[in-house]
């Protein structure tokens, strides 16, 4: 198991588009990929619904992504890289 950590900047939160970005980003790899928030919701990162079920997310939020599997080191670098050059 393997972790990354985002801090969202936008004013506005996590956006449909930044989540739509995250969850594009999750379904490349075969591991299992969750994203847990700091107040102990979490969702699999792989459903753009289960992304939006979430409560809002706001400017400031620690978004932590886990990734568990076969390929879960691909997957830290691929969101590592997906941070670089886009801002959430």
């Amino acid at each position: 198991m393997t972790t990354f950590k985002i801090i969202v900047t936008n004013l506005g939160g996590l956006t449909s588009r930044s989540s739509a970005e995250l969850v594009g980003e999750a379904n490349k790899y075969h591991c299992n990929v969750t994203m847990k928030l700091d107040n102990g919701d979490e969702c699999d990162l792989k459903s753009i619904m289960n992304v939006f079920a979430l409560t809002p997310i706001d400017k400031g939020a620690v978004l932590t992504i886990v990734c568990e599997g076969e390929d879960e080191d691909k997957a830290i670098l691929g969101f590592e890289k997906l941070c670089k050059e886009y801002s959430f």
